[in-house]
């Protein structure tokens, strides 16, 4: 304390300023206010020596893109979404602090994210994407408090992790429509061009039966190059999903796997269709030269919107399996009718779980006669006696698909053409 004369004390809080009890006050009001003298030079140092929040909103995002494992979709994601925010949040003064956040800024995020969101955008699920721009805005808040650069109990209510919607299995009706449909019709060398209006990729014919027989996902199935279809030393035909090459990503490590391709997929041409696409553009080919990557949706985003559309049903999925209109089918519906299917038969979990990539590696063996049996060639038999769908995929094959896409050689394409990229 200063004494500016006998009956004048100064209190230094800081930076310059002071609280002074002037002659005539009582002593004791200056022991009430030090208690609070501290928070206020507390809050004085915030305010002038916080970071800016928009550099400070891309350390908390950076620094928990480094500590957590995320593809480089969700990591893409996860930056689009900070961007949003710190758009609405700094939109007024780029160079505003930390500090500075209040309740305000919780109400001015409910009020002028939707709107941003609605520009140009078609998705369906709009509620959800707001939860997960909240809880991205929850946790800088907590990391904000955590280095205490505000003392607010800031966070926006009633914003809990949202529960995944329930993605639906096919029935075998549903199967008998989709594989009824026009990319598994028995073309020949005369089909003419003007016979089947849309355009005729690789990947309309094979991913969806790759999706049935491997349970892959879809991205996983996009990416895949010649060189990940193996033989391993048993004689074994595999595909091996994997992050080895330019642009390639795994959900997670447990990703990480190789899936026996049964008989059904042989019979139906792929080893003959990777064969070709080896011998045309090299071991490193993509299978589907259709499919452009790009940051946002990997290698996807062509076959989502072939089988999904824009909005629900408006996908081939939608268009040859009516019930899909009422939500909860989608190309991820092939993974989970393989895991379904799976589980019907008894098989056990752990290994239902390797195959579409849940596990770490190890399989639970229940019978005695699978003990000296390699992994690859336990799988194999695994899917061939207990993958089982009542479907006539007999008459079904790469060659007649090929007579198709051959009629169309030259025709002018549909919609949008793909922007090239290095793949």
């Amino acid at each position: 304390m200063n004494a500016l004369n006998p009956s004048h004390i100064s209190v230094p809080i800081t930076h310059g300023l002071s609280l002074a009890l002037a002659a005539g006050h009582d002593p004791e009001i200056l022991k009430l206010a030090m208690p609070h003298l501290a928070k206020i030079s507390e809050s004085f140092y915030r305010h002038h020596n916080s970071p800016l929040l928009a550099e400070f909103m891309d350390n908390v995002l950076n620094r928990f893109l480094r500590e957590n494992h995320h593809n480089a979709k969700s990591a893409y994601q996860l930056r689009a979404r900070m961007t949003k925010i710190k758009a609405v949040l700094t939109h007024d003064d780029p160079m505003r602090r930390v500090a500075s956040l209040s309740n305000h800024d919780i109400e001015a995020l409910k009020d002028e994210l939707p709107k941003l969101l609605r520009k140009n955008n078609t998705s369906s699920s709009q509620g959800d994407n707001l939860q997960a721009y909240f809880r991205l805005f929850n946790r800088m808040l907590d990391q904000a408090t955590n280095d205490h650069w505000i003392d607010e109990d800031l966070k926006i209510k009633g914003c809990q992790t949202t529960k995944s919607k329930i993605t639906k299995s096919f029935l075998d009706s549903n199967l008998v429509s989709l594989f009824n449909s026009w990319p598994y019709q028995a073309y020949d060398s005369s089909t003419p061009a003007a016979q089947v209006l849309q355009d005729a990729q690789s990947y309309c014919f094979w991913l969806m039966p790759l999706g049935l027989f491997t349970g892959a996902r879809l991205n996983e199935l996009c990416q895949l190059r010649a060189h990940d279809v193996i033989e391993d030393a048993h004689g074994v035909p595999l595909i091996s999903i994997n992050d080895n090459g330019f642009n390639k990503s795994l959900k997670n490590e447990q990703s990480r796997r190789e899936i026996p391709i049964c008989s059904k997929l042989i019979t139906m041409g792929f080893l003959d269709f990777v064969t070709e696409r080896r011998q045309a553009e090299g071991p490193d080919a993509l299978l589907f030269s259709e499919l452009r990557f790009d940051e946002k949706h990997l290698y996807s985003r062509a076959a989502s919107r072939f089988f999904c559309g824009p909005v629900t049903g408006a996908g081939f999925i939608g268009q040859h399996c009516p019930v899909a209109l009422d939500g909860g089918f989608n190309f991820k519906s092939f993974r989970r009718t393989f895991a379904v299917r799976l589980e019907k038969s008894n098989v056990p979990a752990t290994t239902i779980a390797h195959l579409l990539g849940h596990s770490d590696g190890k399989l639970e063996v229940t019978q005695e006669h699978y003990l000296e049996k390699p992994q690859s060639v336990l799988l194999l038999d695994t899917l061939e006696r207990h993958l089982s769908y009542n479907l006539p995929l007999g008459d079904i094959n790469w060659k007649h698909f090929k007579h198709l896409m051959s009629s169309q050689a030259g025709r002018s394409k549909r919609g949008r053409r793909a922007r090239k990229t290095l793949h």
